[in-house]
């Protein structure tokens, strides 16, 4: 049978979690914007139309997930051209998302992968940092703004709300990001955050703000010692305001309450008010990732 490039199907869901399972104990997500793999398969699985899979004789060889900027061929069918393929499925996705590139993400010196997106028409776009907080530097606590209240989300009433916040503070982003709205509809979907990880800031009743905290807990519960602020978000017209240095103070506060010692988080270069914001508060630059990029061809 012909290879196939198509959407994720519900029936794909077990060779899809072993594919992103071996390629995180491989180092292969390391410059995804999902490098360890958490929440990355259920969150695929309730959102399929993100994920594009290479099929060949009935057995899932590869996978693209543009929204983590993530390209995966599974190393038995290397070199057959499903990468190939893959890219081409990824440039149709994001046509039919009207996002102008098709992203992805590699580390620096990864040299089969750079020559792969040369070969396919990628160009370096911008880098990802990676921050730190170390657990010895001190931390302000919030001082929210006049007539700003917060609290953690309640998923079950404020999911419509929370998608639409998301979606218009990510609007403009040097790497977009998007949820579909269809979350908010369908029972069986959820936010991938619990409760308490993810604050909203509210002012007049309306979501103006979030944090999301995203804390590893082993099997018994207990806290992992490096915890990340996966995302800070501010309402473009509530920006400038000073909300979104409270929502990192309160990230910050949330993680080592729980017993976190090193909070950490990433910032694309492209936002220097962001990583200037975040050094300012003591974080410090550890690593960088690539974004590499190739423009949706028009009428694709």
């Amino acid at each position: 049978m012909p290879l196939v490039a198509r959407g994720l199907a519900a029936e794909d869901g077990a060779a899809y979690a072993a594919s992103v399972e071996r390629a995180v104990a491989a180092g292969e997500l390391l410059g995804s914007s999902s490098p360890h793999g958490e929440f990355l398969v259920p969150w695929s699985l309730s959102e399929p139309q993100l994920v594009g899979v290479a099929e060949l004789d009935g057995t899932v060889v590869g996978w693209v997930h543009p929204e983590v900027k993530a390209l995966v061929v599974e190393p038995a069918f290397r070199r057959r051209g499903i990468g190939r393929s893959l890219v081409e499925l990824g440039l149709q996705m994001e046509a039919f998302r009207a996002r102008p590139n098709l992203l992805l993400g590699v580390v620096p010196g990864e040299e089969p992968a750079h020559a792969f997106l040369a070969a396919t028409g990628f160009e370096l776009h911008s880098l990802l940092w990676d921050l730190e907080l170390p657990a010895s530097a001190a931390a302000a606590s919030p001082a929210w703004p006049d007539g700003v209240t917060v609290r953690p989300i309640r998923i079950g009433e404020d999911r419509l709300a929370f998608i639409r916040l998301f979606n218009a503070a990510f609007a403009d982003h040097a790497t977009p990001l998007h949820m579909d709205e269809a979350m908010a509809t369908t029972p069986e979907l959820d936010l991938p955050w619990a409760e308490d990880d993810l604050l909203v800031a509210e002012l007049g009743g309306e979501l103006i703000g979030f944090c999301a905290t995203e804390p590893r807990r082993g099997q018994d519960g207990a806290v992992e010692p490096r915890a990340e602020i996966w995302t800070i978000g501010v309402r473009p017209d509530r920006q400038g305001a000073g909300v979104g240095r409270q929502l990192l103070r309160w990230g910050v506060e949330h993680l080592r309450g729980i017993g976190v010692e090193t909070v950490t988080l990433s910032v694309n270069g492209r936002n220097p008010r962001a990583l200037s914001l975040y050094e300012s508060e003591g974080f410090v630059r550890t690593t960088t990732r690539e974004r590499w990029a190739r423009p949706v061809p028009a009428g694709t």
